[in-house]
């Protein structure tokens, strides 16, 4: 647990990446989508329930990560609104899997950093004690809220001072976050990214997780950052589970597409315990798509990748796809 005055100190340490090994499950159903946009709700439970058991070799999957006296934070991701955001049947399929085994309904926090961008997407929050949980850290304003924790910063000054807040080098975590979650699931979407290339797990937790981080975007903050606070203990410790939602993507002018034609339909999702072998893999997807319609590659207009290689080079997860397992499944 993170505890009260309590600084996380920055600085990238690299190091050789060990000999582990990473287990990535993709799952695909080439019905999932139908025209208008529209979700099968059972199809998608379907892959959750398929994808999660192959990933966990377990009749009892959701046991492997969670116990039933768990409150579960669902963080999704909004900030693609109002075309592209974490599906609501994902999010709902997810839901209905926990309770099934056992996790009280109010015990489930679906949430995001700002609830402007919430009601964007048609969330309904939810404070009460009844039902699952519903809400932003910060306000519908954006304003600092009182779902910030004081006692747990996340300290640099790798930054651009330039683009600093309040907190001036320091950024508060979401109490969300630090105290009123067990275990988080991490629900980003598949998207590229004009600074890091791609927003996947990695970043929707960096930029998710605390404010006061607009201070590192710029090419020679942003990698640096994601892979720095991803490695925290706290970090890595209560995220246990990431859910990559590709049912729907963008491939290009991400992460808030401005038009339909830049999404495609990969009609899948991506599971694992493992964000840095996640997001490679969701990186050659969207790579894959950028060169199916003849679009220069994120390197060559000079987009920086380099989070993902930083955060397995700081232990994170593995980013060498020889020593990641991909396991496909096509349901029907």
């Amino acid at each position: 647990m993170l505890g009260a005055g309590v600084a996380f100190g920055s600085g990238l340490k690299l190091g050789a990446q060990d000999t582990q090994t990473a287990k990535v499950v993709e799952v695909k159903h080439s019905k999932v989508l139908q025209p208008g946009r529209i979700l099968d709700p059972e199809i998608v439970r379907n892959m959750v329930r398929e994808g999660i058991q192959n990933l966990t070799g377990s009749e009892n999957p959701w046991a492997q990560f969670f116990s039933p006296e768990d409150r579960i934070g669902l963080k999704i991701s909004t900030l693609g609104r109002p075309l592209l955001f974490t599906h609501h049947e994902l999010i709902q399929a997810v839901v209905d899997e926990l309770k099934e085994f056992g996790i009280k309904e109010n015990n489930i926090i679906v949430w995001d950093r700002f609830e402007k961008h919430m009601i964007d997407c048609e969330f309904e929050f939810n404070t009460t004690g009844e039902g699952v949980r519903c809400y932003g850290t910060m306000t519908t304003e954006q304003l600092i809220s009182d779902r910030l924790d004081k006692d747990a910063v996340y300290s640099s000054e790798n930054d651009n001072p330039e683009k600093r807040e309040e907190g001036g080098a320091d950024s508060y975590f979401s109490k969300i976050f630090t105290q009123e979650c067990d275990k988080i699931i991490n629900m980003p979407i598949l998207k590229d990214h004009g600074l890091c290339g791609v927003t996947l797990s990695l970043k929707n937790l960096a930029y998710g997780l605390c404010e006061n981080n607009a201070r590192f975007h710029g090419p020679a903050h942003i990698g640096p950052f994601i892979a720095d606070f991803c490695a925290l203990p706290e970090v890595r410790e209560k995220v246990v589970l990431h859910i990559l939602d590709g049912l729907e993507a963008c491939y290009d002018r991400g992460p808030r597409p401005r038009n339909l034609r830049s999404l495609f339909a990969p009609k899948t999702i991506w599971l694992s315990s493992d964000p840095v072998a996640l997001d490679a893999v969701g990186l050659k997807a969207i790579q894959t798509e950028r060169k199916y319609r003849a679009y220069r590659t994120l390197e060559e207009e000079g987009r920086p990748l380099d989070h993902i290689e930083l955060a397995a080079k700081k232990g994170v997860g593995v980013s060498d796809f020889d020593r990641i397992k991909l396991e496909k499944i096509e349901l029907s």
